[in-house]
């Protein structure tokens, strides 16, 4: 209680000493909490070393709650609307989501200091902030294609997905898992249409290819070889696994979508100081670097960058690897993007025979 009560201090004082961070007040409120509930899209591996930072840093320990965008987030309502209160921070990769969360009354209001360096278009002020941005491209198992194949994956474009030689080969992820499966659909059937539409995706789906509710085991699946090639390729989780020493290899054609993963505190957070210190040791320089440790991400602020690519280590030194070129973004401004309804979903349910 006496904790809680700290919560009912100024979000001003609490929040910012200057402008060097967080104020000795608000970590000292946070520590006096002790711990976090951190509900979260991320792979569990690399998303537990990123956290197990911040507890390094501040001594709170976190809860990590993993699951697909969507479900997961419809979890986090549930408990809202009926009261039982258990994550303090939610990340999702659906800004659309998260601004109706909070016109509902269950986002928290607050600004933290270092979220003045998020770039201006990956934030809505005192609502959610971008971690990092993920680039989303074709993957494929090396072990499992022959040299001609890799060379038609690197230089094909998205139409290599509809190549009769991968059926029984090949596996996707549902639109209706969260906001980056959706937004990478939405590219295809939404913004792109004119470009691929309903054709492209009907003749991916003749190729029969396995539908996943989530896009983690899709991936690990295809590390282990039960699939040739797969699409909706994050860096960041082809990066975790290339890391493991998986023979995994990606490609980004044009145009790339790509999807925010942002960060949202909730409004009857449990431990609210630690929510709020958290929220700003995430979108500070130093919680956005310490995705570089685990991922490929690019980061929401432009003075971060990862500094394996100027040592062409990894990835960066491989010569199949290469820069996305085109990113295709600007679809969250799209009336059809931010259609609730997300009318996409069902379209793509019915090419896939779902």
């Amino acid at each position: 209680m006496a904790a809680f009560g700290l919560s009912l201090l100024a979000d001003a004082a609490l929040a910012q000493s200057g402008s060097g961070g967080p104020s000795p007040e608000l970590i000292a409120a946070a520590k006096a909490e002790g711990t976090l509930t951190y509900y979260h899209t991320t792979a569990i591996d690399p998303t537990a070393v990123w956290t197990a930072e911040f507890t390094k840093k501040y001594g709170i320990k976190t809860q990590n709650v993993r699951g697909p965008s969507y479900p997961l987030f419809e979890r986090w309502l549930t408990e809202e609307r009926v009261g039982q209160h258990m994550a303090d921070v939610v990340q999702i990769t659906d800004t659309v989501l998260i601004e109706s969360a909070h016109k509902e009354g269950l986002v928290a209001d607050y600004i933290p200091p270092s979220g003045s360096g998020i770039r201006p278009d990956m934030k809505k002020e005192g609502v959610w902030y971008t971690l990092f941005v993920n680039a989303m491209g074709i993957a494929w198992n090396s072990t499992k294609v022959t040299p001609e194949e890799e060379k038609l994956i690197r230089e094909g474009g998205w139409n290599v997905l509809t190549d009769p030689r991968w059926k029984g080969r090949i596996a996707t992820g549902t639109p209706a898992s969260g906001g980056s499966s959706y937004s990478y659909v939405y590219m295809f059937l939404g913004g792109k249409r004119d470009q691929f539409g309903p054709d492209f995706v009907a003749k991916m789906a003749a190729l029969k290819p396995q539908v996943y509710e989530s896009k983690s085991p899709m991936y690990d699946r295809l590390a282990a070889g039960e699939h040739a090639i797969v699409d909706q390729a994050s860096q960041s989780d082809m990066g975790g696994l290339y890391q493991k020493g998986a023979p995994i290899r990606w490609v980004f054609p044009k145009p790339t979508p790509a999807n925010l993963t942002v960060q949202a505190i909730s409004a009857k957070a449990p431990h609210p100081n630690a929510a709020r210190l958290f929220q700003e040791w995430a979108t500070s320089a130093e919680g956005q670097a310490a995705w570089f440790k685990v991922s490929g991400v690019a980061s929401a602020r432009p003075d971060t960058v990862d500094p394996r690519k100027a040592a062409k280590a990894d990835w960066y030194r491989e010569a199949w690897y290469a820069d996305p070129e085109d990113l295709y973004i600007n679809y969250l401004n799209d009336p059809g993007y931010t259609d609730p309804e997300k009318p996409i979903i069902g379209e793509w349910n019915q090419i896939f025979g779902r």
